[in-house]
């Protein structure tokens, strides 16, 4: 996400003299699981457990320091309201030999913080309990393959997003079994709907 979207919706506003709104239906980031080569634990094991037995069941969406970043913030005289809803998340299989077959149901959740490692599940007994931001189920979505779609409910991720990190830590829950190759990497992206709007008193 870039901060060019601000400059547009304040010149807007001054044409407008009172608000203006601003929308854009396909926001996306993305990013690798893995920092270099595949890292996430497969062979075909139970891929749930792989995760929470690696610490690759957490990862962070790094958004940038936005002043849309906000639910409510002053920009000169006017008061701008963002909101950013997830449309959908997709996970593309990079590593040769991999895919989602075998992957029974995946799902997305807004974590407190990062896996400390081994075992650990920053979300087991959070309070208040993560959000859930995206899932697929197999038996109603289909059999993936290279991609792994899931569908967002319209969570607004702008209260998720830490202010002073501009982070989102991901959780991922699972059933099924990993793919195939010991380890393994893929291509993690948001697909969201932008709204800003600007007021003047």
């Amino acid at each position: 996400m870039r901060s060019s979207k601000v400059p547009a919706l304040l010149a807007a506003l001054l044409v407008a003299g009172c608000f203006a709104q601003l929308e854009d239906q396909s926001v996306t980031v993305s990013r690798p699981l893995c920092n270099g080569a595949p890292c996430v634990p497969g062979g075909g094991a139970n891929l749930n457990a792989a995760l929470q037995a690696s610490g690759y069941n957490t990862f962070k969406i790094s958004f940038g320091d936005q002043p849309l970043l906000a639910s409510s913030t002053s920009v000169g005289p006017a008061t701008v309201t963002t909101s950013l809803l997830l449309n959908q998340a997709q996970f593309n299989m990079t590593t040769a030999g991999g895919n989602f077959q075998q992957v029974t149901s995946f799902t997305l959740l807004a974590a407190p913080r990062i896996s400390a490692g081994s075992g650990d599940d920053p979300c087991a007994g959070a309070t208040p309990a993560c959000p859930t931001l995206a899932v697929y189920t197999q038996a109603t979505d289909g059999t993936a393959n290279q991609t792994l779609l899931l569908k967002g409910n319209g969570t607004d991720l702008i209260p998720l997003i830490n202010a002073t990190t501009h982070e989102l830590i991901i959780e991922i829950t699972a059933t099924g079994q990993a793919p195939s190759p010991a380890l393994w990497d893929a291509d993690a992206s948001m697909d969201m709907a932008l709204k800003a709007r600007a007021n003047i008193p």
